[in-house]
Parts: C-alpha cells; structure tokens; sequence
C-alpha cells in the first residue's frame, strides 16, 4: 500500500502543476465503490479553479474554489498520473496501465485546460470523495493520529500515548487513528532501526525507547519525503532495499548476511 511519503510525493505533484489553474473538463467512472457515495462529482467539479491542496497521512485532497475539496486515498494500488510525465508510483505496484490515454483502471480524469490528469485504481481499494467546507474539519481528516512529518508530537507526550497501550509497538504505529501515513514499510524500518522488537507491548517500552522510536519515526518519514518517495535515494543501510523477498528463491537478507525473519 503506498504509504505516507508517496502520498505526498503526488500531492506536491499536482499542487505544482494544477494550481491557479481551472477544470475544464472532468470525467468519472461509473464506481460507486471508489467513489464512496459522491454524487454529481462532475457537475460539481467541472469550472472551478484548484486553489490548493494539502495531505495528513495516507489522505491527500485538493481544494477548489468556494471551498469545494476532493479526497483521494490511493487504497492498495491508486496512482496519479499527469500526461506526458511519469506516473506517481509506488514500489509494489506491478499492474501496467498501458501507455493510452487515459491510462487503463482510470477511475477520474481532470483536465485543466491543456493539463490533464489521471488517477488510476486497477484494485478498486482506493477512494475518492467530495466535502464542502475546510478539509482540516472534515470527518475524513479530524479522526486521524499525528503526521510524522506535519505535527509529530513531543517525546514526553508520545512516551504518554505509547505507553498507555497494552498491544504490539508494530500493530500501534500501523493504527492510523495514532500515527497517520505509516504502513508496513516504515514500521518495519523505524522499529528495526530502533532495535525494537515488533511484537513487544507498547506499555512495556521505557522513556529511552519511545525517545528513539519518536526520533526514527520523524527521521524516515522525513528522510523518504525528502527524497521524493524515489527509493534509489534512500539510505543504503536501510532495511527498505532487502526486505522484498516474496517470490524470490533466497531468503531476505541484509549485506552482511544477517537473515530477515517475517512475523506470521
């Protein structure tokens, strides 16, 4: 699933090229899955400028004028696609979309003049939905935990969250109601990065370890975000490059030959 830093690696995307320009044109697939109950999304859209845009997590919008914004969360598999560039992508995906346009899967498409863009779902697990108002108050947003790079909390204060929870320190962070953005990959890399156990109990973690973990968090989200979700930039020590092994006939491993264990 992609996760917080290419979310907002296709933000950053579209605020870049699509503010301060208007619709011109949308179109939008007959999915009342991925669209989530949003109706008249067309009509509704089409003439208005984008005036912004902003993410919290794996929940990125754009805002339109007379405060109009769209939600998009890419679920399992959804990318943004801007013509004549290269797709927004993340590592896992594997679904070619063809080289047409629209691309294959296209749920919305939105022109903007001579700019026109694409957000694709070949699985159906992503999301796109309208909300009238300031998105920051919008139920879609309000009920999410602290970005790590947007609002990260004080040590004392995570040290408070984390401690009070009698379950496994992975299943916490993967808990978008506590840390929004974080998936299995930067879980995986913050904890192994902060000699913490997956399954220890977070209650059970002392001040020096939520100190680390708070550090480690902000730290590679920060430092993938920073590379523009582009895997190739990111630090060669980090477990991100050795932990693919599904499919594969040798087993995860890390440079020196340390073995890389699932948990089930």
């Amino acid at each position: 699933m992609p996760e917080l830093p290419d979310v907002e690696q296709a933000r950053k995307l579209l605020h870049e090229r699509c503010v301060g320009r208007k619709l011109t044109q949308v179109r939008a697939a007959s999915d009342s899955i991925v669209f989530a109950g949003a109706t008249d999304l067309e009509s509704r859209l089409r003439g208005r400028k984008m005036v912004g845009s902003g993410r919290r997590g794996k929940q990125f919008w754009l805002e339109f004028s007379k405060q109009l914004v769209l939600f998009v969360h890419f679920g399992m598999t959804g990318q943004v696609h801007v013509k004549g560039e290269s797709a927004s992508h993340y590592r896992k995906i594997e679904v070619d979309v063809g080289a047409d346009w629209p691309p294959q899967y296209t749920k919305l498409e939105l022109q903007f003049g001579q700019l026109q863009v694409a957000f694709t779902d070949p699985r159906r697990l992503g999301r796109i939905r309208l909300y009238e108002g300031v998105a920051s108050e919008s139920p879609i947003v309000s009920k999410l935990g602290f970005d790590p790079v947007i609002d990260p909390p004080s040590p004392q204060a995570f040290a408070e969250m984390v401690m009070r929870r009698k379950m496994p320190v992975k299943a916490l962070l993967l808990k978008q109601e506590f840390s929004a953005g974080v998936g299995n990959w930067i879980a995986d890399e913050v904890l192994f990065r902060s000699s913490i156990h997956p399954a220890q109990l977070a209650s059970t973690l002392t001040q020096v370890q939520t100190n680390e973990l708070l550090r480690q968090l902000k730290d590679v989200c920060g430092t993938a975000v920073a590379a523009n979700a582009d895997s190739r930039l990111f630090p060669k020590e980090w477990l991100f490059h050795y932990r693919w092994a599904k499919g594969r006939k040798q087993p995860a491993q890390m440079p020196d030959g340390r073995a890389i264990d699932s948990l089930r």
